[in-house]
């Protein structure tokens, strides 16, 4: 059952089975974007669900990109394994109004799949941007992902891809986010990276008191990229997905 969905502009908390989450998406130049973010509940609300697609550009025709990607996600609904579904995925991805020899609409997606009852997170990459994991244990965040590769949607049939699986205790967390994030340049041109985003989340879990709401820390890290940035305007839609086992 589909939870959470939507490539608009907004701000929410979010509840799935034994995890919760916040949302910020802001898509660039318009009220709709490309970037996708689907949440659901399976399994008689045993496990759950998360998906975020991202599509090359921005506007209308990246909308309507996203919107196809949502559709075929409910059509392979049943589809548990992470890697699996973006297989299911990319066999049928043609990218809405792509005319023949113009070149590739690309859509990076991470899945992942989250069992309420054993803690174990699953997830699998389109090219996506790895995500990042906080153990509250050590206190730190890491890339999740190592050596995790795959193609974008929609580059070669039948192309394989690879998942791989961590153990959530309470209150460990998991980040998603749109490359918007970490290709944001300062004002003398520099790239942020996916090094510096992991850096300013560190600094920014630092700064917050503890116990802190996942809303304040979305609010912290989007801030703190938009400082690095020295603007409010981004040249790409954004999304930062933020996850928290519960207790």
């Amino acid at each position: 059952m589909e939870l959470y969905a939507g490539n608009e502009q907004a701000h929410r908390h979010v509840q799935l089975p034994g995890i919760e989450g916040d949302v910020i998406a802001l898509p660039a130049g318009g009220r709709e974007g490309g970037d996708l973010y689907a949440l659901f509940s399976c399994g008689a609300n045993r496990y759950a669900r998360i998906v975020l697609a991202d599509a090359v550009g921005h506007g209308f025709t990246a909308s309507g990109i996203a919107k196809h990607v949502h559709s075929l996600l409910h059509k392979y609904s049943d589809i548990h394994d992470s890697a699996a579904l973006l297989a299911a995925l990319n066999e049928e991805f043609e990218p809405v109004g792509q005319k023949p020899g113009a070149a590739l609409r690309l859509t990076t997606v991470v899945s992942a799949t989250y069992h309420r009852d054993t803690g174990e997170f699953s997830y699998a990459y389109a090219a996506h941007p790895r995500m990042l994991l906080w153990h509250n244990r050590e206190a730190r965040w890491r890339p999740l992902g190592e050596g995790l590769d795959g193609l974008p949607l929609g580059v070669i049939a039948g192309e394989m891809y690879s998942q791989q699986s961590v153990h959530l205790e309470p209150h460990d967390m998991v980040m998603a986010f749109s490359d918007a994030l970490t290709e944001v340049r300062s004002p003398d041109g520099a790239l942020l990276t996916e090094e510096g985003f992991l850096h300013l989340a560190g600094l920014t879990v630092s700064r917050l008191p503890h116990p802190f709401s996942l809303h304040d820390l979305s609010e912290g890290l989007h801030e703190a990229v938009r400082r690095y940035h020295h603007s409010d305007q981004f040249d790409d839609d954004v999304t930062l997905l933020t996850l928290r086992r519960l207790a």
